[in-house]
């Protein structure tokens, strides 16, 4: 039950602390990618929109390439 409570506390400070990260940064004229890359609003949404990327957290997910712009 310890272990839990310690892996419990870890998983709080990381999430505390990748907001105070996201909040640092500011506003993204896009989508960030799981990787850390920025992928402009219009691809991330026609990615969004065709299927082929999903957003997880406020993290672009998938297969954004430029044939997916609209």
């Amino acid at each position: 039950m310890r272990t839990y409570l310690a892996k419990r506390r870890q998983e709080i400070a990381l999430r505390l602390q990748l907001e105070f990260a996201r909040q640092a940064a500011g506003k993204a004229p896009g989508y960030l990618t799981i990787d850390g890359e920025s992928v402009s609003y219009d691809l991330g949404l026609a990615a969004l929109n065709s299927g082929s990327a999903f957003l997880i957290g406020g993290l672009l997910v998938g297969l954004v390439t430029p044939s997916d712009d609209f």
